[in-house]
């Protein structure tokens, strides 16, 4: 993919992506959904003018969107959007709609997503390393603390049993100490869904 190229989809290439029904209405939803992203997807970001006085850029998402009367779309992102849209799919992870729905607790969520960002591709393991602050900040934010003992079993314990009862993980998490105080956490979750028999 590169940042100016042109691409073209089918509008029953999409309708089966969503598992929308192939009538009319259907066709009109798509239209519709590209107008509406289109006209709702306004970025303001900053640059620096050629004389060297700072500015705000005013663009959108895409350049063009082209709707061919066969079922085709073709689009291009817009020049000074196509970066941040490649920088989105490289830097961010995404959770497919069956894993979500599963989770219910909210620490299960967060970790879910520290997992998904932690992640590397297809990897079968992946392994978190964090100091107690980094974990405690990661699930309870800023300025909220406990104790090690009480983050262990009323947080890490709840959303790692949750994870590997609802996703089929396994996970093995690590206490790190210096002396007798717990100082970082190392959490190894194993992806039992990748591997191969």
């Amino acid at each position: 993919m590169a940042i100016d190229s042109s691409y073209e989809v089918t509008a029953i290439e999409v309708i089966k992506h969503f598992g929308l029904n192939t009538s009319g209405d259907s066709y009109e939803r798509i239209a519709r959904a590209f107008k509406t992203l289109n006209e709702n997807t306004a970025l303001y970001l900053p640059t620096t003018l050629a004389s060297g006085e700072k500015g705000i850029l005013m663009t959108q998402l895409f350049g063009r969107i082209v709707f061919g009367e066969s079922g085709t779309v073709q689009f291009k992102f817009s020049e000074d959007a196509a970066p941040l849209v490649f920088d989105l799919k490289k830097n961010f992870y995404s959770f497919h709609l069956r894993e979500l729905s599963r989770i219910n607790g909210k620490y299960g969520l967060i970790l879910l997503k520290l997992w998904e960002s932690y992640r590397q591709g297809d990897a079968i393991v992946t392994t978190i390393n964090g100091s107690t602050e980094d974990w405690q900040g990661w699930f309870l934010g800023k300025g909220r603390r406990v104790s090690a003992s009480r983050f262990y079993t009323s947080v890490l314990k709840r959303a790692t049993e949750e994870l590997e009862e609802k996703l089929n993980a396994e996970c093995t998490l690590t206490s790190l100490k210096h002396g007798r105080k717990i100082v970082a956490y190392r959490l190894e979750i194993l992806d039992r869904n990748k591997i191969v028999n």
